[in-house]
């Protein structure tokens, strides 16, 4: 999925320790990022900042609510950028 690959980069550029980050390059879609990278609310606020100059959309609180519920992984963010998309 074109979107996952694009959020694993865009996680490691935003975060503020790049190479913390770094393990999100390689971890399963599917994988929850909290247990691969320390996915704090300084690393979720670059990435949603780096989603929305990226994709051209607003997230909103909801938004990220639904897409962090029972843990946040790429699939999880990529179907909100979708979802954002349409």
């Amino acid at each position: 999925m074109m979107i996952v690959d694009e959020l694993r980069e865009l996680i490691v550029a935003s975060a503020p320790d790049p190479a913390q980050a770094e393990p999100v390059r390689l971890c399963r879609a599917d994988e929850p990022l909290d247990g691969i990278i320390p996915f704090s609310s300084v690393i979720v606020l670059g990435a949603v900042i780096a989603v929305e100059d990226r994709y051209g959309i607003t997230v909103r609180r909801a938004d990220l609510q639904r897409a962090l519920a029972g843990g946040v992984t790429l699939e999880s963010l990529a179907r909100m950028v979708e979802e954002l998309r349409r």
